[in-house]
């Protein structure tokens, strides 16, 4: 590989949001020189991707970078090394993945069918797409739909049903389903980046920045396994009150000098003061509409994370009317939680939003309970289905407690559309937030928390 290629890709993979410090860069260019039998690829990615979720990102950055490079004659860039044991398998029903110019190339046999078929990607109708400003998931299923993908897989389905495929025939077909879907992303990608000459379309894709509802499972594991940690970090972090120390914490000038006072002028011992740990109370609002219910279930995380920190902690969900859940969302199976949510919605609520009725509720029915040093964080898109904001309550419950954080998924532009009662609220809450991602919520834990 030589110099230039290396610079663009330690700065591509930098922008898309993978750490590389210059220890890393010392150490890539210590192996590459130490073992020059070992592919650069498999150099990069031993010592770069640290977590799974960034193989996607590195593949697209490599591809783009050395793979469309005609000019790199690096031996041993093409060079596969396959882990010990590993042998390579070629699945009967794949025709061949791969990439031809700009990202028209991906291709898979059906040889189910007595003739076969090769399934492309209409690059030009994509091209139209990411111009009208279609998102990435978007366009991945519209560009599966334009290849007849979904007649592929169908056919497939269909004849596992009929008992005309064999287990090992239907678990290959389930392989390369998965790997026809991987090339296509990776292709879209390529494509976005290329057409917007950028590499934010990847940092879009990275797990910290893409929207909460659209994560992966492994995603959905990772961001929670961080929430964890901001937590960790935030339990040991002290709060805004003193209390007397004996011999740790800041030197404490007024009590010294009031004890000098006291004997003469003559100083004995010094004297102490550290910060002591908040104790405030905190009530969260959660709308369980089912545009939200992704972003729930990322902030109970943090919330059951952070309990410890509260004097009392309560949560009560809400749609048209509100339920209080302080006793049942601390179980450790949140399908149990989704569940519960489903059958309560069905009971209780017609299924539309309602702030002002959920408001009126709370002023009425709750406010007495909650602390008057409560931290109130309220997450909901604000979409009210043009009724009654009847913002007096939500005033009331504004003068009654310390703060009002808004946490909302909608990007800042949308708070201001028609149907948003954000407006309306403006004057009754401390600070509004957006809460679409895992960056947004890291920033919101240090913010509030």
């Amino acid at each position: 590989m030589n110099g230039w290629n290396f610079l663009r890709l330690i700065g591509a993979l930098r922008e898309a949001s993978i750490a590389v410090s210059s220890q890393d860069v010392f150490e890539l260019q210590l192996c590459m020189e130490r073992f020059p039998f070992i592919a650069d690829k498999e150099i990069f990615k031993a010592l770069l991707i640290r977590k799974p979720q960034d193989a996607l990102t590195f593949e697209t950055i490599w591809r783009i970078i050395l793979d469309s490079t005609q000019g790199d004659a690096d031996p041993r860039r093409d060079k596969k090394v396959l882990p010990l044991g590993e042998e390579k398998e070629s699945g009967p029903n794949i025709g061949g993945l791969g990439i031809g110019p700009g990202f028209g190339g991906v291709s898979l046999t059906n040889s189910a069918s007595a003739a076969g078929r090769s399934l492309i990607i209409n690059h030009q109708k994509l091209a139209k797409l990411m111009d009208q400003g279609i998102d990435f998931e978007d366009l991945v299923n519209a560009a599966l739909a334009d290849m007849d993908y979904y007649a592929w897989i169908n056919s497939y389905d269909l004849a596992y049903q009929r008992g005309s495929l064999t287990e090992e025939e239907w678990y290959s077909h389930q392989k390369n389903r998965l790997a026809l879907l991987g090339e296509v992303k990776q292709s879209v990608l390529e494509a976005q980046v290329r057409q917007e000459n950028s590499w934010q379309p990847l940092v879009r894709q990275h797990w910290l920045f893409k929207p909460l509802n659209n994560l992966s499972d492994q995603e959905k594991s990772l961001v929670k396994s961080s929430i964890r940690k901001w937590a960790r970090k935030l339990a040991v972090r002290p709060g805004q009150r003193w209390k007397a120390s004996h011999n740790k914490g800041m030197i404490d000038i007024a009590r010294i000098v009031r004890q000098s006072a006291q004997r003469n002028g003559v100083v004995f011992a010094l004297s102490y003061r550290r910060k002591i740990p908040r104790a405030s109370e905190l009530v969260v609002l959660c709308d369980v509409s089912n545009s939200m219910a992704a972003y729930v279930e990322f902030l109970i995380v943090l919330v059951s994370c952070l309990r410890g920190r509260f004097r009392k902690v309560r949560v009560y969900f809400f749609i048209d009317t509100v339920w209080d859940v302080s006793d049942f969302v601390w179980h450790e199976d949140l399908e149990e939680i989704k569940q519960e949510i489903k059958s309560w919605g069905h009971r209780i609520s017609l299924g539309y939003s309602d702030y002002g009725a959920v408001f009126k509720e709370l002023a009425e029915n709750y406010l007495t309970d909650v602390s008057s040093r409560a931290t109130v964080i309220l997450l909901g898109d604000g979409k009210n289905n043009y009724r009654s904001s009847q913002k007096e309550f939500i005033a009331q419950i504004f003068e009654n407690v310390r703060h009002i954080f808004w946490l909302n998924p909608l990007n800042i532009e949308e708070w201001n559309e028609p149907d948003n009662i954000m407006k309306d609220y403006q004057p009754y809450y401390t600070r509004a937030y957006r809460c679409r991602s895992a960056d947004d919520l890291q920033n919101i834990v240090k913010d509030v928390f």
